[in-house]
């Protein structure tokens, strides 16, 4: 016999209703979240695309590190000096090491932290004092982590280590006025270490796949849904 000679009898039981009633809405919700999340990174990819695609310009005023400027190719000249931050808990393929930031005098008297990278392990004789160096890279906004203690340790007089990136505590503790970005240094130069900054760390494809991936699971669970009501009863 057909069930659905029998939907009058349509009866999967108040439990398994219950049950529904809350797991649906919660996987549409997951896949709406999923894809609403997908249209914000795909945005986002095609602002960051055009911003690379400008020509580097010489980084000359601190208007130049507003949002509107980010990602775009800038250049500078000048020295890096000994005051160093670093980020304890950066993973890298599984390694624990540290996110590196030092300070940046430009010649035109401006002063701005660096991002050089991760570094499973590091000491004062790595840092970079070059005078008259070029450094070519991107502003980007500094990404904030959840930590429950974020306190400061000062390793030297001029280094500072902490859980997680935070731009109003270094100021703080230095007395500086550093902008509310920093300087991610192109890969191909030398200087600095491992590279494992990216722009968009999820693609929007990604977001959408799992859109797509919540929504299966939602019509899974109304199928089921409808399956049992017939089948309790067949």
């Amino acid at each position: 016999m057909s069930i659905f000679t029998n939907i009058g009898k349509f009866n999967p039981g108040w439990k398994f209703t219950i049950f529904t009633a809350i797991i649906l809405p919660i996987l549409l919700s997951l896949s709406f979240w999923q894809y609403q999340r997908g249209l914000e990174k795909s945005k986002l990819e095609s602002f960051i695309n055009n911003q690379q695609s400008k020509p580097p310009t010489e980084f000359i005023s601190l208007e130049y590190a507003t949002p509107s400027q980010w990602y775009i190719p800038f250049f500078m000249q000048g020295k890096f000096s000994q005051r160093t931050v670093l980020v304890d808990n950066a993973i890298h393929e599984g390694v624990r090491g540290f996110s590196v930031y030092q300070e940046f005098l430009s010649n035109k008297g401006l002063s701005l932290l660096v991002s050089k990278g991760w570094s499973k392990s590091f000491d004062e004789s790595k840092k970079t004092l070059d005078q008259n160096y070029l450094l070519q890279g991107v502003f980007r906004p500094i990404e904030k982590a959840f930590t429950l203690d974020n306190s400061i340790y000062e390793r030297e007089e001029s280094g500072l280590e902490m859980q997680s990136f935070d731009i109003d505590s270094i100021n703080l503790k230095w007395n500086t006025s550093y902008p509310a970005v920093v300087f991610e240094l192109d890969e191909f130069l030398l200087d600095g270490f491992t590279r494992i900054w990216q722009p968009v760390y999820l693609s929007a494809n990604r977001h959408f796949g799992y859109a797509i991936q919540w929504l299966g699971l939602s019509l899974v669970a109304l199928a089921g849904f409808i399956f049992v009501g017939f089948r309790k009863n067949d």
